[in-house]
């Protein structure tokens, strides 16, 4: 009996081992480069330096942020305010220049950032657009896609917004370059439909808005639409990432999500 119970257990193990399906390969986004050593940060976000950390540990894609500053200088920084007085969109390049941040480092243009990751041409360059008001963030746009059209980095580059207005520009000026429509509204994101409807090539949402929404990951993707999920920086949430199917998870801390 305990020989016949062996056999069986063998026969099992071999029928779900064969059955079992390969676990998705999720790509992962470095959010503002890579800041973080373990679960904390320890250099600044957006800098040459989280630029160069993330190409180092080979990274699928990198986000970085860009602004016009008030003499239409782009520089890459995350929030318009930098120090009471001193803000990207409010002050010359050489006033944000001159600023020093916590661990030492400048704030870089979108010349210098892109000149870096040209370095990696595999490694996918994601320029979020920061909302300006009137025309300078049409401004920002053409001046972006000048250096990237200069630097021959359209194919590499995607440009992402919040705002389909702004999008919509982008697609308008360039035509060729990926769009991503970004959203954490819970009751206002485009559904797929709408994307697909758009022309927009990839779709970031926030963890609460898929939650509410759990049928669209595959409509999206049935429509050949990638899909970011953030934020992933926990195991936990990029399990959600990989059971789900998305194709891409953003992360602050990559130690943190890939030491399981």
């Amino acid at each position: 009996m305990k020989k016949i119970l062996f056999a069986l257990s063998i026969v099992l193990f071999a029928l779900t081992s064969c059955c079992k399906q390969p676990e998705h390969k999720v790509k992962i986004l470095a959010h503002r480069g890579n800041a973080s050593t373990g679960s904390e940060f320890t250099t600044d976000e957006n800098t040459l330096d989280a630029l160069r950390r993330a190409q180092e540990l080979n990274f699928d894609g990198i986000e970085f942020d860009v602004h016009l500053t008030s003499d239409d200088q782009i520089v890459i920084r995350h929030d318009n305010k930098i120090v009471p007085g001193l803000s990207c969109q409010g002050n010359t390049f050489d006033e944000v220049r001159a600023h020093v941040l916590p661990f030492g480092h400048q704030i870089p243009t979108l010349r210098e950032w892109l000149e870096q990751a040209k370095k990696t041409p595999h490694i996918v360059q994601m320029v979020e657009l920061k909302a300006h008001k009137g025309d300078r963030e049409k401004l920002l746009i053409t001046k972006c896609l000048e250096v990237i059209r200069e630097l021959d980095m359209v194919d590499q580059v995607y440009m992402l917004s919040f705002k389909t207005s702004t999008l919509d520009e982008v697609m308008r000026q360039e035509p060729n370059v990926k769009v991503l429509y970004n959203s954490s509204s819970l009751h206002h994101s485009l559904t797929p439909a709408e994307v697909k409807e758009k022309g927009y090539h990839a779709v970031s949402y926030n963890i609460n808005v898929i939650l509410n929404h759990t049928d669209w990951i595959e409509q999206f993707h049935n429509y050949g639409i990638e899909t970011f999920l953030w934020m992933v920086n926990t195991p936990y949430t990029f399990n959600i990432a990989k059971e789900w199917g998305f194709t891409w998870a953003t992360t602050d801390f990559y130690d943190a999500i890939t030491a399981q």
